[in-house]
């Protein structure tokens, strides 16, 4: 049985909670949607290289204040474009820029903030001002409970405005709220429509979310060809869990002419990202010889992988890889300490592996097993 990857998004960033989708993963990705209208809707890097004035002429016309010249040279200092990197020259043409009123100045030193009370008050500042990237970022702030209380409510409510507004993660956040009944009355019609709208704006998380709505059939009639297109288009732009899911939907035929080749070279591509589920399933395709060469040692690498992260049937495989002597050295000791991991975290097959194994394991095997299980407690990620 083939695994599917993680179904619902999860907005927390902490470590455990629901989920630890953190959209933005480098200064320039968050400074863009911070400065958008500053004369460069694609974001600072764009708006650094716009133009033909050099940095002197326009640290002259920021210096007599000009909002947009403060806003973009703020954002060159920030990201170390055509200048050296400097935060603190970054904050200062930012706070110029807010100072005389401009939102978009007092959401980029919320990006800036190294203090998550900070950036919640500064995001506040800016979103009741009417700037809707700062509005996602305080709904998001409100959900994971960053530098603020968590609140669902008042989180949907902000997302509301920015989705209102144009901005496609809010519009995806606020779809996820709406079919999950979280913060706002469960509404999976309006719901979809928000992912729909934020898919087709081209952001990757929602095409998945939305292919994923569509073949669930949540808000309409499952149509599981329309699905598999959207997680193309995501999986097309790079989104791990999106290729995890596009190669098993090939895999199965589900939405998709039946292809195994293509749907292995879309875990790969996914199993590389570090999705546990794809790692998985390319570790079976391994076992079998479908789509791929039959490699067991392959196939013992990626469960590996997929263990250490934390995937309990990943767990139990390996133990019976390790049992077996299938692609690694016959170990029991170690077949028992995945097993009990597995066991752990609600793998019931294992359990009777387990029970078998400690009958005949010696009473000195069984102790390094048992210390084996504490070794790899400390090294696999947490439940």
């Amino acid at each position: 049985m083939f695994l599917r990857a993680r179904t619902s998004p999860n907005f927390s960033s902490r470590r455990g909670g629901r989920s630890t989708l953190l959209l933005a993963p480098c200064l320039g990705a968050l400074l863009g949607w911070a400065l958008a209208g500053a004369g460069c809707s694609a974001g600072p890097r764009a708006a650094t290289s716009a133009g033909s004035d050099s940095v002197e002429e326009r640290r002259s016309r920021a210096a007599a204040g000009d909002v947009e010249a403060q806003l973009v040279l703020g954002a060159q200092y920030a990201e170390g474009r055509g200048v050296a990197a400097d935060r603190a020259e970054a904050a200062r043409w930012f706070a110029l820029a807010a100072r005389a009123g401009d939102p978009r100045g007092e959401h980029a030193l919320a990006v800036l903030a190294n203090d998550p009370v900070e950036r919640a008050q500064r995001l506040e500042r800016a979103a009741s001002a009417g700037h809707a990237p700062a509005q996602r970022g305080l709904g998001l702030a409100l959900l994971r409970g960053e530098g603020v209380a968590p609140d669902e409510p008042q989180a949907a409510r902000w997302l509301a405005l920015a989705a209102d507004a144009g901005d496609a993660e809010a519009r995806f956040v606020l779809g996820v709220l709406l079919l999950e009944g979280r913060g706002v009355e469960p509404d999976p019609v309006a719901g979809v429509a928000r992912l729909q709208a934020a898919a087709q704006q081209g952001f990757a998380p929602a095409q998945r979310a939305y292919a994923r709505a569509l073949a669930r059939g949540q808000g309409g009639e499952p149509d599981l060809v329309a699905a598999a297109g959207w997680l193309r288009r995501a999986a097309e732009q790079g989104l791990a869990e999106a290729a995890a899911d596009l190669g098993l939907a090939l895999l199965e035929g589900r939405g998709v002419e039946r292809d195994a080749a293509e749907g292995a070279r879309w875990l790969t591509f996914a199993a590389e990202q570090g999705i546990a589920s794809a790692q998985s399933n390319l570790a079976l395709l391994h076992l079998r010889g479908a789509g791929v060469p039959h490699d067991d040692e392959a196939a013992a690498r990626w469960f590996a992988l997929a263990a250490e992260r934390g995937l309990a049937s990943a767990q139990a495989r390996l133990g019976a890889l390790y049992e077996s002597g299938r692609g690694v050295p016959r170990d029991e000791a170690r077949a028992y300490a995945w097993y009990t991991l597995a066991l752990e975290r609600g793998e019931e097959a294992a359990g009777a592996r387990r029970a078998a194994l400690a009958a005949r394991l010696s009473t000195e095997r069984l102790a390094a097993a048992e210390a084996l299980v504490r070794e790899l407690t400390l090294r696999v990620a947490p439940r």
